[in-house]
């Protein structure tokens, strides 16, 4: 199971590369790589059942307060 979520992971790579590399945008492969990485790694650990509470909750830490700030709620 684990190699079907690689290669959908792969797959993502096929249409971007080329044209970044073409582009030469060097600042922008790294990101998409990082990021790509970072999603592949979560992903296989959800696969093999490993518990990934504490990247749950250091996500949430993170991005809460910044969506509480940028989401201002209705006036009533």
């Amino acid at each position: 199971m684990q190699w079907m979520v690689v290669l959908v992971f792969v797959a993502m790579w096929v249409p971007e590369l080329p044209g970044m590399l073409r582009r030469r945008q060097w600042r922008e492969l790294a990101a998409f790589a990082a990021l790509w990485a970072v999603g592949l790694t979560l992903a296989v650990l959800i696969v093999l059942d490993i518990p990934i509470n504490q990247v749950t909750k250091l996500l949430r830490a993170v991005f809460e307060p910044i969506g509480q700030r940028l989401i201002i709620p209705p006036p009533e």
